[in-house]
């Protein structure tokens, strides 16, 4: 597997979990502010972490790309 592919993979998956993670906190951190349940809204929270799982798996090349140029400056 080429360097270039690994890092793509690597950043993929880094960016897909840090993504759903930021994402899925922030809305658990709202229904508690909001005094629900978390049992009551378990699927929108859900649909949060999976947009936020796209999202990331999307930018997360681009993001590790830039930063990897970022230091070899």
């Amino acid at each position: 597997m080429s360097s270039e592919r690994h890092h793509i993979i690597r950043d993929t998956l880094h960016g897909a979990l840090s993504g759903a993670g930021l994402i899925g906190t922030i809305a658990v951190i709202q229904a508690l502010r909001a005094g629900v349940v978390l049992g009551q809204v378990v699927q929108p929270i859900l649909v949060f972490v999976l947009i936020g799982l796209t999202v990331g798996g999307l930018t997360g090349p681009l993001v590790g790309r830039a930063i990897r140029r970022h230091r070899t400056r």
